[in-house]
């Protein structure tokens, strides 16, 4: 329970914070209801034995006000749901947060499943800021940050896992059909490649970066997020038949999709392949956010890009797709297999007639392309290229690219305006 006091210390930000808004008047009454007891008195172990029936009842009014937005939330499309009903779910899993561990008291497996709801939290719900100390945080992220160094004091050792086998043969200079800069000047860059929306591969910006040296050491990654939720793709490829997306254990993932024996089983088999994709990692786990810096590049014209993890094993595919933004991708370890095409290939391309994938080819295969189901595609100039550790492929807004890994790899995205 010595988790508590320092979780109530952020319950008088959810009061503040739920009379700002007209959708959070929906659940006004529920929130106030459930969040004054936290405040007009100290919760001890002795206030849940004598008044258990109580709390109990305050987790089954946030359950239910939970269950109702997560609905709102899964409703039309994820774009259109109004920021509102986001935080509202954030504010709701922070006090069922609260009310689980009153009513578990402190036992290692509730600390267990309030992380999930943590997480939860991060991945549907938006930031809520809350003051505290003087300071602006992040009222789940703190939260969470708070659930996992208590649950690491109750966490069995287990064997190391061996490091990730993510060596390539350079021997031989790998394949590049896009300009190669070494550090160039940010003017260079800018007037060369931002403002004329040509890709570039730029050597020696990241080299500074800690996650070089750390993640492809599966046991780091554990112990930053083991015991965290994470979504990831299941299948082919996202525009294939056989695809889905599942919530597991980071540790799970890492031990049954990236490590030698289960990612060799995996390799042939297309459907059971795993990968984690375009996720928001690093707001979610922000001791892995310290790994990494923001490019200077992207200051040029954004300080404030929107940053995705993308880690699987070998084989992990994005189809031929287009991104809205300009896009640095960054190399951290394992080696990718590129294909860009350029925006005026469009037409020839042929992108699925639904507005969810008319981003995406329906060409499946950039590498063997089926040229007597797509003929146009004969027309495209295609450019191909290698993106090893410590590399970065500058994408610009509209261009075509197919990724497919060619060992264990991780890389992160810059989306930037």
């Amino acid at each position: 329970m010595e988790i508590l006091p320092q979780l109530f210390s952020f319950a008088p930000n959810v009061l503040k914070s739920v009379k700002t808004s007209e959708y959070r008047k929906l659940y006004r009454d529920v929130i106030i209801k459930v969040t004054k007891p936290i405040i007009d008195e100290v919760i001890n172990v002795e206030d849940v034995a004598e008044n258990a029936n109580d709390f109990r009842h305050n987790l089954i009014r946030i359950g239910i006000s939970y269950d109702l937005v997560h609905s709102c939330l899964h409703t039309g499309e994820w774009h259109a749901v109004p920021a509102e009903q986001r935080e509202v779910f954030t504010l709701l899993s922070f006090l069922r947060i609260l009310y689980m561990l009153i009513c578990g008291k402190g036992r290692p497996e509730t600390v267990n499943d309030a992380i999930y709801v943590a997480d939860m939290g991060l991945m549907l719900g938006a930031k809520v800021l809350v003051e505290h100390e003087g300071m602006e945080l992040d009222l789940l992220a703190e939260v969470v940050s708070i659930l996992t160094k208590a649950n690491k004091l109750g966490l069995s050792s287990e064997p190391p896992l061996k490091r990730l086998k993510v060596d390539i043969d350079d021997s031989q200079k790998a394949v590049c059909e896009a300009p190669i800069l070494n550090q160039p000047t940010l003017e260079y860059f800018g007037t060369h490649h931002y403002d004329r929306r040509e890709p570039a591969l730029l050597e020696g910006i990241i080299e500074d970066w800690p996650a070089l040296e750390r993640w492809h050491d599966p046991n780091y990654l554990i112990a930053a997020a083991g015991e965290r939720t994470v979504p990831v793709e299941v299948g082919s490829q996202y525009s294939s038949d056989d695809w889905s997306q599942r919530l597991v254990k980071f540790k799970d993932f890492i031990a049954q999709h990236l490590m030698e024996e289960s990612a060799a089983r995996n390799v042939d088999n297309e459907q059971d392949r795993a990968y984690l994709a375009q996720h928001e990692l690093f707001d979610q786990i922000p001791t892995l956010r310290e790994d990494i810096r923001v490019p200077d590049y992207i200051g040029r014209t954004d300080t404030n890009p929107r940053i995705k993890a993308w880690l699987g094993p070998k084989g992990t595919v994005s189809p031929l797709h287009t991104d809205p933004g300009h896009n640095l991708l960054c190399q951290v370890f394992g080696s990718k297999t590129i294909i860009l095409a350029p925006p005026d290939s469009t037409p020839n391309l042929y992108p699925h007639e639904h507005f969810i994938l008319n981003n995406t080819s329906q060409i499946v295969d950039a590498k063997a392309i089926d040229y007597e189901r797509f003929p146009r595609a004969r027309d495209v100039r295609f450019r191909r290229l290698e993106l090893r550790r410590g590399q970065v492929l500058y994408i610009p807004p509209g261009w075509w690219h197919y990724v497919e890994s060619l060992a264990p790899s991780f890389s992160v995205s810059f989306w930037f305006d």
